[in-house]
């Protein structure tokens, strides 16, 4: 059984080490910036551990060329800073590290909160057929990409539920949820779990009611043609779009439904047209 990795303790026990390692390393720094526990972190991390091969070169050429230990110990302790709003956090800029460094900082603190972002996410979520959009290719982590992340993440752990239990179980570990997905990902990367054979644990999609669709539908199309009315009666692009939302939400609300769970109504009706569309 090739997936058999993820029922081992050894394989979460390496992992929650790392995490341990990288939160340890970085704290140490944060309370005397040297450039010993600096080349330990960056070598600790794996989005620049096994991209860059000459550490020393990358940390001459792409950290201290642009900053200093000073200020590069005082860049991260706002960025763990878990009492300043994370839009500030995710403001500062660390030379050297980018959006997958920076999620795996962020990942090893709290991996029940962030998720992780790299290459083995985007190769392992699209490889199980999940849409990620403008996550294919992320320079710089945002509030807005990173709510984006967090969403992919948490609908894929909502998919593999019984996996994480049956891992819980077997390993007596309490694997926290942002490091199931991000190790099953990894490995679905890596080839080495079949996507076939994992697939098996995938929970079954529920059935959407067909009345709830039927009202969004209605909803929408009345929506668009308040839009088109108040387009053709002279009003801005922009007010009318503003309107006709309103308006929108104003009908699902009257049937009943919520407009906050609407999208992801939309995205299974996207799914089930991409479908229908291919047959």
């Amino acid at each position: 059984m090739i997936m058999e990795i993820l029922f081992t303790r050894e394989f979460w026990e390496e992992r929650e080490d790392h995490r341990r390692k990288i939160t340890q390393t970085l704290q140490e720094f944060i309370r005397d910036p040297n450039r010993g526990r600096l080349v330990q972190l960056v070598g600790e991390i794996w989005a620049l551990r096994f991209t860059y091969k000459d550490l020393e070169w990358y940390i001459n050429e792409r950290v201290l060329k642009y900053s200093n230990l000073e200020n590069l110990a005082e860049a991260f302790g706002v960025l763990i800073d878990e009492s300043l709003p994370l839009s500030e956090r995710l403001k500062i800029k660390i030379p050297g590290f980018g959006s997958g460094a920076v999620s795996e900082i962020l990942f090893s603190i709290n991996p029940n909160k962030f998720p992780v972002y790299n290459r083995k996410f985007v190769i392992g979520a699209m490889k199980l057929g999940y849409k990620i959009g403008s996550l294919e290719h992320v320079i710089r982590l945002t509030p807005d990409t990173l709510n984006e992340l967090v969403r992919i993440h948490e609908q894929i752990l909502t998919d593999f539920l019984d996996l994480r239990d049956e891992i819980i179980q077997r390993t007596g570990i309490d694997v926290p949820k942002f490091d199931f997905t991000d190790g099953m990902l990894w490995k679905v990367a890596q080839d080495e779990i079949q996507v076939k054979e994992l697939l098996e644990w995938k929970q079954p999609k529920k059935l959407m009611a067909l009345g709830e669709v039927e009202i969004v539908l209605k909803a929408l199309g009345k929506g668009v043609s308040k839009y088109v009315e108040l387009v053709n009666e002279g009003e801005h692009e922009g007010t009318a779009l503003e309107k006709a939302a309103f308006y929108t939400e104003g009908i699902l609300e009257a049937y009943g439904v919520n407009p906050g769970d609407v999208s992801d109504l939309l995205r299974s009706l996207n799914e089930l047209l991409t479908m229908l569309l291919q047959k």
